[in-house]
């Protein structure tokens, strides 16, 4: 059962539907992808429609969508989330699909996920009349504009775009904003040793790092790489670096020359500190060691937002 709302939602359910202010123009770009959002997306994000009511529905009424991109949800993020919207309740609807028995997630799904785990019986949605295509392709855009698909989940996804409705990669370039030989490069993924995949979807390997690899035709070599890019916890430029001398080394019967490697107790000591920082941040962290005699090196700490940079921040200070 649905509630229908006022059109113009208040602020503590959803956002405006005002023409934005600079201010709010420059918060937008801030919580897009790297460059912002307009360097990645046609448009931005789901685009929102005057006529749109805000709802409430029964949480149970609502049901996740099998086919949308994002398919690994971080069970403590979650949490976190349920906590703020236990406190705040949630401020930006979801949107959803009319289905026969009931309603299907468009974009939404952590709110969703979130707003159970904190006990909500009813939550905020935008209905929307669309076609399964017209899902699929906004449930794709919300997710590279929210929360930065990892690179597998996207191929899959941008895959699944490709055969279901028979787009070219030209016409998937244009829906979703990038050039084709991004698609082009984002689906060369799924080429790739399906072993290796796993990796890619933690954040062991990146996309640049798989691309490196994919240079490599026997799945035997590709597996051998990438075991060492990961062992030596190397960069997009070591990685591809050693993949030449890899081959160069495979075509004069040779072995790769390499730097002297870290000692195992050395390495046994980073990965043991790397676990404790990132169960401390609730965030992946990475020490690379850039002298071993010395003991100099770097920590990198990833994070996916300004807001995440905050939290990490004060958890530090």
């Amino acid at each position: 059962m649905a509630v229908t709302r006022k059109t113009t939602p208040k602020r503590s359910v959803g956002r405006p539907r005002s023409t934005p202010t600079a201010a709010t123009k420059k918060v937008t770009k801030n919580k897009g992808l790297g460059k912002g959002i307009s360097a990645l997306l046609s448009t931005e994000g789901i685009p929102e429609n005057t006529s749109d009511s805000v709802v409430e529905l029964k949480i149970n009424d609502v049901s996740p969508n099998t086919e949308q991109p994002r398919k690994d949800f971080d069970e403590e993020k979650l949490n976190e989330l349920a906590a703020s919207i236990k406190e705040n309740g949630v401020i930006q609807p979801i949107i959803v699909q009319r289905r026969e028995n009931g309603y299907r997630i468009v974009a939404g799904e952590r709110r969703w996920r979130a707003s159970r785990l904190a006990g909500l019986k009813v939550i905020p949605a935008i209905v929307r009349d669309l076609t399964d295509q017209e899902t699929m392709e906004q449930a794709l855009i919300e997710n590279l504009q929210r929360e930065d698909l990892n690179p597998v989940e996207e191929a899959l996804a941008m895959q699944a775009l490709i055969k279901t409705h028979k787009l070219t990669q030209e016409q998937l370039a244009k829906k979703l904003g990038k050039p084709r030989a991004t698609i082009a490069n984002t689906l060369r993924l799924m080429n790739i040793n399906e072993s290796l995949l796993d990796f890619i979807r933690s954040g062991e390997l990146t996309a640049g790092h798989a691309k490196a690899i994919l240079s490599l035709k026997d799945d035997e070599d590709q597996r051998r790489v990438a075991d060492v890019i990961m062992t030596k916890d190397m960069s997009v430029r070591q990685a591809e670096d050693y993949v030449k001398k890899y081959v160069w080394a495979k075509e004069n019967n040779a072995e790769p020359k390499e730097k002297r490697e870290i000692d195992p107790q050395v390495r046994l000591s980073i990965k043991e500190v790397e676990t404790k920082l990132k169960k401390c941040l609730g965030s992946r962290v990475k020490i690379k060691v850039t002298d071993q005699d010395s003991g100099k090196g770097k920590i990198v700490i990833d994070y996916k937002d300004n807001e995440d940079l905050d939290r990490i921040i004060g958890l530090i200070s």
